[in-house]
């Protein structure tokens, strides 16, 4: 049985709350909207939690005096790609939202300039720790857009996030891109790098950022931390694809506070009235440890939450 109902979370003020006998979410509506809390019942929250709101960025140069952009921590929707201060759309104004008997649709204000729309709208099975997630940017001016929806998962630090390389046989021709950011360290041993798997681990004592991308074409990624795994599915990237970042379909970044989970649909222009969507199916699963860092243990983890 799914239960729903407006709660207040620590200091993220009103939120709502969504359960069944397996899972628990809840969904900021004061600010965001962002899933601000994911796990199975009695299991820890699995998003990370910016309380002390020390990740924020001065976006008054676009969005009017004294604006600031907040991360919040959990799961959040912007559009790819990622430009300085126009992504940083502040959203610290509460949240229209509806609900129905398996969820609900959150609607944010249009964004100030940028005239885009975005909405959130989650389905939860009635029985098992599966939910649905259709993420939709609307373009509401004249100037047609162009990018990509882009679903961020913002989460706790000390996990690990498990991507799958892609498997197609291409004979002679390259079938796997990956794309490294300028401040990519290779030789950071928070990384596996696999024949089949690259593995990224957050670690609070590593000051330094990195971040990575890849082409994935088998449309799974996942996250384990606190004995669960947070498995992502979303439509695989298909080879013709254009995709943003030099063509990845699957972004991870980790700082000393968190580690980023993102995925993203291909590239497309939309004029007046017309939109991107972006879905993604989670599903947790529990007793899950965090793999050596070795082949066997990797893909022996994979298998066991259906990465494979």
């Amino acid at each position: 049985m799914i239960t729903i109902k407006e709660v207040t979370y620590k200091n993220y003020g009103k939120c709502l709350s969504m359960t069944n006998d397996k899972m628990e979410l809840l969904v900021t509506i004061g600010v965001g909207p962002r899933i601000i809390k994911c796990n199975l019942r009695g299991s820890e929250n699995l998003m990370f939690e910016d309380l002390d709101r020390k990740q924020q960025e001065d976006v008054s140069s676009l969005y009017g005096e004294g604006k600031k952009w907040y991360i919040y921590g959990g799961h959040r929707l912007w559009l790819s790609p990622e430009d300085y201060p126009r992504t940083y759309y502040p959203d610290n104004a509460s949240v229209v939202y509806s609900t129905h008997s398996t969820g609900a649709v959150f609607t944010p204000k249009v964004q100030e300039v940028t005239g885009l729309a975005y909405e959130i709208a989650i389905d939860m099975d009635e029985t098992e720790p599966v939910i649905r997630i259709t993420h939709s940017i609307t373009n509401t001016q004249k100037k047609p857009v162009t990018g990509s929806a882009w679903a961020l998962s913002v989460l706790a630090p000390g996990g690990a996030v498990l991507v799958p390389l892609p498997r197609e046989d291409t004979g002679l021709l390259p079938s796997r891109v990956v794309s490294l950011w300028p401040y990519v360290d290779m030789t950071d041993d928070r990384y596996y790098w696999g024949k089949d798997y690259v593995m990224l681990r957050q670690n609070p004592n590593n000051v330094n950022k990195t971040k990575f991308g890849v082409n994935n074409t088998v449309g799974k990624v996942a996250y384990l931390n606190h004995g669960q795994a947070l498995v992502k599915c979303y439509k695989p990237a298909h080879p013709d694809g254009a995709y943003t970042d030099f063509g990845v379909s699957t972004e991870v970044f980790t700082n000393a506070l968190f580690i980023e989970m993102e995925t993203l649909s291909p590239v497309s222009t939309i004029g007046k009235g017309e939109k991107i969507t972006h879905t993604e199916t989670w599903m947790l699963y529990d007793e899950v440890k965090i793999p050596e860092k070795n082949t066997e243990s990797v893909a022996k983890a994979a298998k066991n939450i259906g990465l494979e």
